[in-house]
């Protein structure tokens, strides 16, 4: 029947196939970019992929709700391939594919012990093989292996009992099926959006609510903006409430409902404007099962999803199920603490929003209303927190309590010097965070501005290097001004990090502020990057001006792809402060090519600034 059905959709769909002399529509604006550096023809320029046009922000909230705080999310990259994904996987392979061990209702329960309260898991990746089954290919787990049973139907089913959220992975590329290509101007790959239309409909019509679909593959030509806005239009109709990861359209500002960070945990501030996002790590290191335990430890495991909600993220973390059809033992052996630590801390972590400060160089903070959670990672030695900038010119009773979350004796504290001083115990009270509950009588205000580091920064792929003593002035901390300049969260680690882009306007420019305590010499660095000689700019700070030119820098690895990037830390020279006080630091345009606005690249990508002391000597 299957068979039957596949020919029938085969000869309907001929009659919807191009001739190679007739453009098709669906590629409109990629045509009009093909003649474009490779790094602008995707959708640059382009209207971003809205998830949902003409919502309003009032229905949005409501729509985003139960996603937005569950917080915590399990990844699932499962199939027959143990690692990558990204070759076709033979007949003799398949053949092999018998996950028999497979119990939906024990993942579900595993994951819940864990604390995850979102399931993500991939219906079909990059190999094309499908883990459900699909009436519009042979090429799936009913019909390619021994199992003989939809996985994703019954993982549906147990989390519907058991009151787990599910999201389905879909990637747009596919090496196996014959009508996909990367290239534009194919007449057959109105063939491949129609069976990705009827797979998507099969997902979202057969395996009851599904809270959002997380695309992926999309970085090639071929997922035109045309193309994307077409299938966004028919998910709607199939379910009107679901989220779209930024995937839908090429992870741009505004592309779908959330933002996708792969594989770090972005910094944020202000100049997010109430972005949702999400950051996808993996904590086996890899994202399908690799044969052997290769995974993070339980703090890397904590670290991350403090730091993610702490910055307003949800963290969705990976693991991949061996072939027969397990959760990877040692993964879970690992993170069964992390369970424990939800259940005693989780009113910190489930439905909080992001802290008011922008950086803790000792922890991190998220919030509730008006009570804060401070993650305390990095212990004092004194047995005084110091909570920089908290309620900076507020009375003192603004703040009613402090205490160790989940116990009733409150902690003293003093407000001095725009510091909150919070006396602690000699050691951590918990082993593996200890969180500190802070409530006020009002809304918490902090002061952001810069100060230099007291400890070292967590290591964070893709950053420049900073130590004690710098001002680490990061892209998500700045203020920016104008209409075209904007933060981005990124897209991946490395060379897609956060930082400022969309800098087309001569008059857009960037400042952050910084406290100098005592007077010094500082050498000022900027970490930006640029495909191309795209102009120059001033950065301004304590009278001192300095100027560069930005000039093409390497493309770095990987695919070809406006995500890979390569940043450079660039020393523009030094700046002396000569008494101590409150500074303005900004970064302004002097000349922008016309290519370089043209290519909707602009000035430049900028990451952050750091100004090192200044070493003198032998010092």
């Amino acid at each position: 029947m299957k068979t039957l059905l596949n020919a029938i959709c085969l000869v309907t769909l001929g009659l919807n196939s191009l001739n190679a002399a007739q453009p098709d529509p669906m590629e409109a604006q990629a045509r009009a970019k093909a003649d474009r550096p490779w790094f602008a023809q995707f959708m640059s320029g382009d209207p971003v992929v809205a998830a949902f046009p003409g919502e309003s922000e009032q229905d949005r909230i409501k729509r985003v709700a139960k996603w937005k705080d569950a917080k915590f999310g399990l990844f699932l990259h499962w199939g027959p391939q143990k690692a990558g994904g990204e070759v076709k996987i033979s007949d003799n392979v398949l053949r092999r594919f018998n996950p028999t061990k497979f119990d939906a209702e024990q993942w579900v329960l595993t994951a819940k012990k864990i604390g995850f309260r979102y399931i993500v898991i991939t219906t079909k990746h990059h190999s094309g093989f499908c883990m459900f089954d699909s009436a519009y290919t042979n090429h799936d787990i009913m019909d390619a292996t021994p199992f003989g049973r939809d996985p994703m139907k019954e993982l549906a089913d147990a989390c519907a009992k058991h009151d787990m959220l599910l999201g389905f992975y879909y990637s747009v590329w596919d090496i196996a099926h014959a009508d996909y290509t990367a290239k534009l101007g194919s007449p057959n790959y109105a063939r491949y959006h129609q069976y990705m239309l009827d797979q998507t409909e099969e997902l979202l019509t057969k395996y009851g609510d599904i809270v959002t679909l997380w695309m992926d593959g999309e970085w090639v030509n071929t997922w035109s903006y045309e193309r994307a806005s077409d299938y966004r239009d028919h998910v709607r109709k199939w379910q009107p409430d679901i989220l779209l990861v930024d995937r839908i359209g090429q992870r741009r500002l505004g592309d779908g409902d959330y933002g996708s960070s792969e594989n770090f945990v972005p910094y944020v501030g202000d100049n997010i404007n109430g972005r949702l996002w999400e950051s996808c790590q993996r904590f086996d290191g890899g994202w399908f099962w690799k044969g052997k335990d290769t995974s993070q430890s339980l703090k890397w495991a904590i670290d991350n999803l403090v730091d993610t909600v702490s910055r307003g993220g949800n963290l969705l973390m990976n693991m991949g199920p061996t072939p027969e059809g397990l959760l990877p033992p040692v993964s879970v052996r690992k993170l069964q603490p992390l369970g424990n630590w939800l259940r005693k801390y989780g009113e910190s972590i489930y439905a909080t929003e992001r802290g008011p400060h922008y950086l803790l160089d000792w922890g991190a903070c998220s919030r509730r209303g008006n009570t804060l959670y401070y993650f305390v990672r990095d212990w004092p030695n004194d047995g005084k927190l110091v909570i920089p900038g908290l309620n900076v010119g507020q009375p003192d009773a603004v703040i009613q309590q402090i205490q160790f979350l989940g116990d009733i004796k409150p902690l003293s504290f003093v407000q001095s010097a725009g510091n909150v001083v919070v006396d602690v115990p000699a050691k951590s009270v918990d082993p593996l965070l200890s969180v500190i509950k802070v409530e006020l009588n009002g809304a918490p205000v902090v002061d952001n501005a810069s100060r230099p580091l007291t400890r070292p920064l967590r290591p964070q792929q893709g950053n420049a290097e900073v130590d004690v003593g710098d001002y680490f002035l990061s892209s998500a901390f700045a203020k920016v001004h104008g209409e075209d300049l904007h933060f981005s969260l990124g897209a991946g680690a490395g060379g897609q990090r956060e930082n400022l882009k969309g800098w087309t306007n001569p008059s857009d420019w960037a400042e952050w502020e910084l406290v100098v305590e005592e007077p010094g010499s500082y050498v000022v660095k900027v970490n930006q990057s640029s495909w191309m000689n795209s102009g120059k700019f001033v950065l301004e700070v304590a009278g001192q001006e300095f100027r560069h030119t930005v000039k093409a820098g390497p493309l770095g690895r990987g695919r070809l792809s406006p995500f890979k990037a390569a940043f450079q830390l660039v020393e523009l020279g030094q700046v002396n402060f000569d008494q101590p006080g409150r500074y303005q630091l900004s970064v302004k345009a002097l000349k922008i090519a016309p290519l370089a606005i043209e290519y909707d690249q602009g000035l430049m990508m900028l990451r952050e600034v750091v100004l090192s002391p200044a070493k003198y000597g032998n010092d």
